[in-house]
């Protein structure tokens, strides 16, 4: 046990110029000496990445240790084990992880194979790779007649919508935040005024909000998480992806600063952009981040993976400043 904590802490600040001198094979070869794993992740009780996590071991005989935070949680729990010395996660994943890169809790993950097969808008950097992409449209009562239905994100801001829509929360982070930067920075201020106008309903409880709409106490909710989708089949909605394009954020997964297993760390990483991984996401409507498979999407849910992208945010300081901007509208 000594040995293998001197070896990760050996690795501690290891650049990126010096793990290249490593061959892939040497490092997958080191992982197994490992033979462990920890995995810090926000993505809490999500079938397909015990799916994938088991897949992983059975390939490289790693185990995986998992556990399960708030994405609050995780960020406090990553900068106080840095700050006394006492890491313990080797991999972080989540959402808003640009916010751990400020942090200073992340390290350079080194090449990474699977990295060079990244569609150009979820290129990731040195610190983070997007795993997948969760991409949020429209979602409405089905008793709401075709024709009456929001076909773009402009549509919310027609008086008719007035008092009827139920929206997560602009003003605090998660997806309603999100929404409100990536549509205040793509449709101006004034789209957002007009939309304040129809009194959206803020909701922090996400996920009875799709069944809120099916009940009939609101025809329409956004932002919508379209792997929620799968998770309300069979309820009386519908999807509307806007034409403009979808909101998304990226799951990135991330080694962890002060790593007792970099190998295993950055074996795990290419895992997550293999395509045995990336199929697992897209088979529950999340987007793959890598190019070559959208030809393999299930047939059910290949509309929400192809759909245009309307953008993201992932610079903190603008999200902390749009935040206060959707506390100033939307009183």
């Amino acid at each position: 046990m000594r040995a293998c904590v001197l070896a990760g802490l050996a690795m501690i600040g290891l650049s990126s110029s010096a793990w290249a001198e490593q061959s892939w094979d040497d490092v997958v070869k080191a992982a197994k000496q490992e033979g462990q794993v920890t995995l810090y992740t926000s993505q809490v009780g999500v079938p397909q990445l015990d799916r994938i996590l088991s897949a992983f071991s059975d390939e490289y005989g790693v185990e995986v240790q998992k556990l399960e935070l708030r994405g609050s949680e995780l960020f406090e729990r990553l900068r106080l084990e840095l700050a006394t010395n006492r890491a313990a996660a080797d991999v972080s994943f989540s959402g808003g992880s640009v916010t751990l890169e400020t942090m200073g809790v992340l390290q350079p993950h080194g090449d990474i194979p699977n990295a060079a097969r990244l569609s150009p808008e979820f290129a990731g950097n040195e610190l983070r790779l997007p795993v997948f992409s969760q991409s949020m449209g429209i979602v409405v009562n089905a008793s709401v007649p075709k024709d009456k239905r929001p076909k773009r994100w402009a549509d919310l801001t027609d008086p008719s919508w007035k008092g009827k829509i139920l929206a997560d929360d602009f003003r605090a982070v998660g997806g309603g935040g999100l929404f409100f930067a990536v549509t205040y920075e793509k449709f101006g201020e004034d789209y957002q005024k007009r939309l304040s106008e129809n009194r959206p309903v803020f909701t922090r409880e996400i996920r009875d909000s799709p069944r809120r709409v099916a009940r009939g106490e609101y025809p329409v909710y956004i932002p919508f998480i379209l792997p929620d989708a799968l998770l309300n089949k069979g309820l009386p909605l519908e999807v509307i992806l806007p034409e403009e394009g979808l909101v998304y954020g990226n799951f990135d997964a991330a080694v962890v600063k002060g790593t007792l297993h970099p190998n295993a760390a950055r074996v795990l990483l290419n895992f997550f952009l293999s395509d045995k991984a990336q199929l697992i996401y897209a088979g529950s409507a999340r987007r793959p981040t890598v190019k070559g498979l959208e030809d393999q999407y299930p047939e059910n849910v290949r509309d929400f993976l192809k759909a245009p992208l309307l953008g993201t945010q992932e610079d903190s300081k603008v999200r902390t400043q749009m935040l206060q901007r959707a506390t100033e509208i939307y009183k």
